[in-house]
């Protein structure tokens, strides 16, 4: 009996492993932002209620979903999405400012991007898929200046540490994206 309760309490091992997105771009050393020609805000990231807990999602079927009890996020899901697009975006456009929510008011800031998203995980083939969409809004006329669909998928490894960097990079060329879109339009 003390035999089999030791292998059950051994067996359930309460040791997690912590996971983040990370920023991708790498920022120009000398970056001055104090002149920046305009400030942008980031606002808060939606994720859909199946991503938004502790636990890395993956994905075994179109309908099928693992939930890794041990493999975590190190924190918010939501708030690590806008940290890093709030990083690589920065990166990417060294003329700009971007500040993430929560900021004080009153902020002069022009534009806020919004960003929700429906699907981002990945699959046993290290396939991961990133959905939702993203706006560009014009804080001051209170109207949309850009908003998009996002549907990309890039491969990867198939270990949660691959996924998490195809994550990474994906969320990358989604930031490649917005900023192009901000240089053409602001």
């Amino acid at each position: 009996m003390t035999l089999a309760v030791l292998m059950l309490l051994t067996g359930c091992s309460t040791k997690s492993n912590f996971y983040q997105l990370h920023p991708k771009a790498k920022e120009k050393s000398g970056n001055n932002r104090q002149h920046s020609k305009h400030m942008i805000g980031v606002a808060e990231v939606e994720v859909s209620e199946y991503l938004d807990k502790p636990e890395i999602v993956t994905r075994l079927s179109a309908g099928r979903l693992s939930v890794h009890e041990k493999e975590r996020w190190a924190g918010s899901f939501a708030k690590n999405l806008q940290s890093v697009l709030q990083h690589d975006l920065s990166a990417m456009l060294p003329g700009y400012t971007f500040l993430a929510y929560p900021w004080e008011e009153p902020l002069s800031d022009s534009y806020r991007i919004y960003l929700t998203i429906d699907r981002f995980d990945g699959d046993a083939t290290g396939t991961v898929t990133l959905s939702g969409r993203w706006s560009l809004v014009d804080k001051n006329d209170d109207r949309v200046v850009l908003a998009e669909r996002i549907d990309d998928t890039m491969k990867g490894g198939t270990s949660l540490d691959a996924i998490v960097d195809t994550q990474s990079r994906l969320l990358y060329e989604l930031s490649r994206h917005i900023a192009a879109k901000i240089r053409s339009r602001i």
